[in-house]
């Protein structure tokens, strides 16, 4: 059955917004935008609000939510990373399951329509589906020692083939300091034969910088710590970008963080930038985004974890990008939590034209205003007032 649904203004995502517009969903598609004249079964006025797609998650680690407030920021990354890997460890199936879920209605209740999750046991990958969001649900990989690449990727393809047909998969090498190269390289292989989407974190520190230009720093200790240091590996020396590029697994991988990749923007296609946890972090060296968008590289919005953040709430991460981000405007920041994250993701979601799904969010308006991309960055608006997920609300 189709639905015409009216509105005070439209934010497509695809052009200036459109007041008074109105457009036609079915078989939870949107197959026509305004202007708009045929004929429909039934008709949901909405013409108080303005509509937009639904935001669109590109990092998020849902399966870290039952680690809020059990973490504060370390003196070392490194130090950070040993923190919370015990504690991960030390949830219960329940722990972690309720965890999930609330994590999902935050994002829902801010508007979040999409994610892009980082997923280590693949266990929670039908749970994490059940959850409704349009998704990649990417492998978190590790595996530094050059000796277990071969039985570390075997194990990825066989829970590719197992999930690949209820899940859409990517694959998640975790970092240029905890993949080894021989890994790298055989997960881009896997991505290709499976048509998945890779994506890694990236220059995230100035310690995974030390790591790859001279071998030195804290991540070497916490492997060692770990037992996870391969005593053969050779230095790459030079930058953790440059260093993926030269093993040619960059091409079709979404770089996450990429705090210290100022000379080598050139080296990524797409990035995501992370604003409540760069903050919570108390980082002040961070992803050039600016720069990459005048480039011509889409960046897109995440939230990371509740192990580096307060909150999964999506209107308070659009907020922190405008803070931190004084030289972007509310419309770019409005197109990165959108259309950049749902082109970046491979998603038919992130704007609003015939043919995309219809993942809907909508804010209740009074009166007319300057601006209308103003109205998502309210300090006062904790969520969204109109929620459409596939056509269903």
């Amino acid at each position: 059955m189709a639905l015409k649904i009216k509105s005070r203004v439209l934010l497509t995502q695809c052009g200036e917004p459109i007041e008074n517009g109105e457009f036609i969903i079915e078989g939870g598609e949107i197959v026509a935008m305004s202007p708009v004249e045929r004929e429909v079964e039934e008709t949901l006025d909405l013409s108080d609000y303005l509509l937009m797609p639904g935001f669109v998650n590109a990092h998020s680690h849902l399966g870290l939510t039952a680690l809020e407030k059990k973490l504060s920021p370390a003196k070392t990354f490194a130090r950070w990373i040993g923190d919370l890997i015990p504690l991960n460890a030390a949830l219960s199936d329940d722990e972690r399951m309720k965890g999930i879920r609330m994590g999902a209605d935050e994002m829902k209740a801010s508007g979040v329509t999409g994610i892009a999750d980082y997923v280590t046991d693949p266990a929670l990958l039908d749970s994490i589906v059940g959850l409704g969001f349009r998704s990649v649900l990417f492998l978190e990989t590790i595996g530094f020692q050059e000796e277990r690449a071969e039985v570390i990727a075997e194990e990825v393809e066989a829970i590719l083939k197992t999930h690949a047909s209820n899940c859409n998969l990517g694959i998640a090498p975790h970092a240029p300091y905890s993949v080894s190269a021989k890994l790298w390289q055989r997960l881009d292989q896997l991505g290709k034969k499976y048509g998945c989407l890779l994506s890694t974190h990236l220059a995230e520190t100035d310690e995974e910088v030390q790591f790859i230009e001279k071998g030195v720093g804290p991540l070497v200790d916490l492997l060692k710590d770990r037992q996870a240091f391969d005593l053969s590996w050779q230095v790459p020396g030079t930058t953790p970008a440059r260093y993926l590029k030269s093993l040619d697994v960059l091409n079709d991988t979404v770089a996450v963080h990429c705090n210290f990749i100022d000379d080598d923007m050139d080296a990524v296609q797409a990035a995501v930038f992370c604003p409540k946890s760069t903050n919570w972090f108390g980082r002040t060296h961070i992803l050039p985004v600016r720069k990459m968008l005048d480039a011509g590289i889409r960046v897109a919005l995440g939230t990371d974890s509740m192990a580096s953040n307060d909150s999964l709430n999506f209107l308070e991460e659009i907020r922190m990008a405008d803070k931190l981000l004084p030289d972007v405007s509310r419309k770019e920041i409005l197109t990165m939590a959108t259309r950049f994250g749902g082109g970046i993701l491979r998603l038919p979601c992130g704007k609003m034209k015939s043919g995309q799904k219809a993942d809907i969010i909508g804010f209740r308006v009074n009166s007319q205003v300057e601006d209308w991309h103003n109205i998502p960055f309210d300090p006062q608006r904790k969520k969204v007032d109109f929620y459409m997920a596939d056509g269903k609300f």
